[in-house]
């Protein structure tokens, strides 16, 4: 999705622009920092996910990161200005990590599978089958091909010779995009970083289209210096 103006990087300008004003007007951040969420997704009716709820918690876990506060636990209560105080000072110094998954933002995409689609036609030739290495494609009595999942080490040659296109290869994007294999998945299916791996390039963030992953900012403190 680089380079093209999504909803996503509408949000993230938005967030960017104000918590900057928020720190160049210099008022009472910690009341202030409250009401930003409702600034940025007005109205009663959420337009991106099924809950404005949904969308201003994510929105105040974004606005968190951008002024270089930490995520909060899910499972504890916490005001979204909670912290603050830590982070209002010029001379704050970034805290890792850099790149923060927000769990009730990420969409629990599957791991990489491939997977025959409707469109297939139940040719003849069946080049899908003529080409697997591992033998991992059968056919229904209809002769529509299906994919043995405990065989399929998701190769991809049976995608490249389908010829109605019948066949995928889904990959969560963020681990398709991450060259260091540090995208895992936690006990809920959610995306986990595994930070012993992770370089911090930033891959993930700009390809996950749910707008889960968020890097932490110090653009407040850069405006308070």
């Amino acid at each position: 999705m680089r380079g093209i103006y999504t909803t996503v990087t509408d949000i993230r300008r938005k967030v960017f622009t104000e918590v900057a004003r928020l720190s160049y007007e210099g008022q009472d951040y910690a009341a202030e920092m409250v009401k930003l969420p409702y600034k940025i997704i007005p109205g009663e009716v959420g337009t991106h996910r099924n809950s404005i709820f949904l969308e201003r918690a994510i929105v105040s876990e974004r606005i968190r990161l951008a002024m270089g506060l930490p995520l909060r636990p899910l499972d504890e209560q916490a005001p979204t200005n909670a912290g603050i105080e830590n982070s209002v000072i010029a001379s704050k110094y970034y805290d890792p990590p850099l790149i923060n998954i927000i769990k009730f933002a990420c969409s629990a995409c599957p791991p990489k599978k491939v997977e025959v689609t409707d469109m297939c036609r139940s040719c003849l030739a069946h080049p899908c089958k003529e080409v697997c290495p591992k033998d991992a494609i059968r056919f229904t009595p209809g002769g529509r091909s299906v994919i043995d999942e405990s065989k399929c080490i998701k190769c991809g040659k049976c995608v490249d010779v389908c010829p109605y296109h019948a066949i995928v290869k889904m990959e969560r994007p963020c681990a398709a995009a991450c060259g260091m294999n540090a995208i895992g998945s936690d006990e809920l299916g959610r995306a986990k970083i595994d930070y012993d791996k992770c370089v911090s390039c930033g891959m993930c963030l700009v390809s996950c289209p749910f707008g889960a992953i968020v890097d932490k900012g110090q653009i407040f403190q850069l405006i308070q210096s």
